[in-house]
C-alpha cells in the first residue's frame, strides 16, 4: 500500500528467508545509497567494497564474547550498524543484545559494565574517530570484554579485540563492516543456541500487529 502511495525505491529480490535480515539489511542500505547517488554523493567507495569484500577472522572475538550475558553495541556516525548487529544478535542467540549511540552510553548506562556484560564499538575514518576511542578505554577500563570494528585507520586500543579494515567512513564503511558482523552475529547464536535462526515466537514476515 505504502509503496503505491508515494515515489519510491523497492528492494526486488522476494522474500528474504533467513531469520536476523541479512540480505534484506544489505538491499535496503544500497536503496540508500541510489538515493544519495542521486543527490550527488559519490557512490564508488562503497560500491568497490561491495565489489571487493574484505575479510576478517572473527574467531578472536567469539573468544573474547564467550562467558558474557548480554552485548551492547555502539558507534557515533556507524550507530546504524551497531543497531542492525544488536538486533540480529538478539533475535538469534535469544540474549537482551541492544545498542546505545556512544553519547547514551556515556551518559549513564556505563554503570552496567562488568565482565558479564559485552561491548562491540564501530570506529571508522571520520572525526568522531577520537570519541569511540575515549569510549574504549573506559570499556577497557570497567573490566568488560570488548571487540572493535575498526576502519579509522589509527592504531589498535591495548586490551581490545580489534577488526581491522581498510580506513574508510560512511556507507563505504558500513559494506565493508556488515558482513563480517554478521558472521560474527551467526556465529556468536550458534555458540549460544542449538538451533539458531530458527524463529520460537515469531515470524520472519510480520502480517498483523
Amino acid at each position: 500500500f505504502l509503496a503505491r502511495t508515494a515515489p519510491c525505491l523497492v528492494g526486488a529480490g522476494g522474500t528474504e528467508l533467513a531469520f536476523a535480515a541479512t540480505r534484506s539489511l544489505t538491499v535496503t542500505l544500497a536503496l540508500h545509497l541510489a538515493i544519495l547517488a542521486a543527490l550527488g554523493e559519490d557512490p564508488a567507495p562503497a560500491l568497490a567494497m561491495l565489489e571487493a569484500p574484505q575479510d576478517c577472522d572473527v574467531a578472536p572475538a567469539l573468544a573474547a564474547l564467550g562467558k558474557v550475558d548480554t552485548i551492547v553495541t555502539s558507534g557515533r556516525r556507524l550507530q546504524g550498524v551497531a543497531e542492525a548487529l544488536a538486533l540480529g544478535l538478539t533475535e538469534l542467540s535469544r540474549l537482551p543484545c541492544f545498542s546505545l549511540e556512544g553519547g547514551q552510553l556515556r551518559h549513564g548506562p556505563m554503570e552496567m559494565l562488568g565482565p558479564k556484560i559485552g561491548v562491540i564499538l564501530f570506529r571508522g575514518n571520520d572525526p568522531t574517530s577520537e570519541l569511540v576511542t575515549a569510549m574504549a578505554l573506559s570499556v577497557i577500563e570497567a573490566g568488560a570484554p570488548l571487540v572493535i570494528f575498526d576502519a579509522s585507520g589509527q592504531a589498535p586500543v591495548a586490551g581490545a579485540v580489534t577488526l581491522s579494515f581498510r580506513p574508510d567512513s560512511g556507507m563505504a564503511a558500513v559494506f565493508t563492516m556488515l558482513p563480517v558482523a554478521q558472521r560474527l552475529m551467526i556465529a556468536f547464536a550458534d555458540s549460544r543456541v542449538d538451533n539458531a535462526g530458527t524463529p520460537v515466537r515469531t515470524t520472519k514476515i510480520t502480517r498483523s500487529e
